[in-house]
């Protein structure tokens, strides 16, 4: 019975050090036409073709601690780099955003 549970703690802090590894070098850029602008995120819809768009047709991202410019409008495309996770709620939510920028 010893040897099983350091087998599984061994397993859970493996898995814990590869989670935190793995979390910290991703990074995922897609593109999206801003839906509607809010004081603290964007709604958002990812453009034809994004990887995103299989996640969701809408989804709130972040702008707290954002200096945009320029200032986006409602219909304008933005590229926006963030850290790949996107929360499965309705409207889809990703909130730890790297950066964010004017397209078109």
């Amino acid at each position: 019975m010893k040897k099983g549970f350091c087998i599984l703690i061994t397993l859970v802090v493996l898995f814990l050090f590869s989670a935190c590894s793995s979390k910290t070098n991703n990074r995922a850029t897609f593109q999206a036409t801003i839906l509607e602008i809010h004081d603290d995120y964007y709604l958002v819809e990812p453009v034809e073709g994004s990887t995103e768009l299989n996640s969701a047709d809408q989804i709130t991202v972040s702008i707290k601690g954002m200096n945009i410019s320029p200032e986006p409008k409602v219909g304008d495309i933005l590229e926006i780099v963030y850290d790949g996770v996107i929360a499965e709620s309705y409207p889809a939510q990703i909130t730890n955003v790297y950066s964010i920028r004017v397209v078109e």
